[in-house]
């Protein structure tokens, strides 16, 4: 006679407890109440972040972390304060007269300096041929612009065909 058959047992399945996402960052309101900003969550090693936030606002590792912080409003409000947003753009006269000494009567008959911006001369040409000529003299160009208005003025141009 056979041996009686066993039940298998019901195996149940083996679940793995799941996780949970670490948070790396939460979000901080400001000092001033006017916005939130990430911070990292405290690491285990809190001598090293300690000294790395020392480090980088230049201050001893008893200050408070929130001594330096401000929000980006108020940043933002300071900076555009600074900066006179209301002055035109430089006068077209100025610009083809300025273009007009810095790459002789036949470039600038053919070509236009739009506008000095951030550094950037931006030119229009009215053929290609006269955009390998001015990219040719690039160097020289740069050099007799920074003359006419400033040091450092232009350090790039952009060149475009009409």
């Amino acid at each position: 006679m056979a041996a009686p058959r066993r039940k298998k047992e019901a195996e149940t399945p083996v679940v793995m407890p799941v996780q949970k996402a670490r948070r790396r960052f939460y979000m901080q309101k400001m000092p001033d109440g006017v916005g939130e900003r990430a911070v990292r969550v405290r690491s285990a090693r809190k001598g090293a972040r300690d000294q790395a936030l020392s480090d980088f606002f230049c201050c001893g590792t008893d200050s408070a972390e929130s001594s330096n912080q401000r929000s980006m409003e108020s940043l933002l409000g300071e900076l555009l304060s600074e900066l006179n947003l209301e002055e035109e753009s430089m006068a077209p006269e100025v610009l083809a007269e300025a273009w007009r000494e810095a790459v002789g009567g036949a470039l600038a008959a053919v070509s236009t300096l739009q506008s000095v911006m951030r550094g950037t001369a931006r030119i229009a040409v009215n053929h290609p041929t006269v955009r390998y000529e001015i990219t040719r003299l690039k160097p020289q160009i740069i050099k007799a612009l920074n003359r006419t208005f400033g040091a450092g003025s232009v350090k790039k141009m952009v060149i475009s065909t009409l």
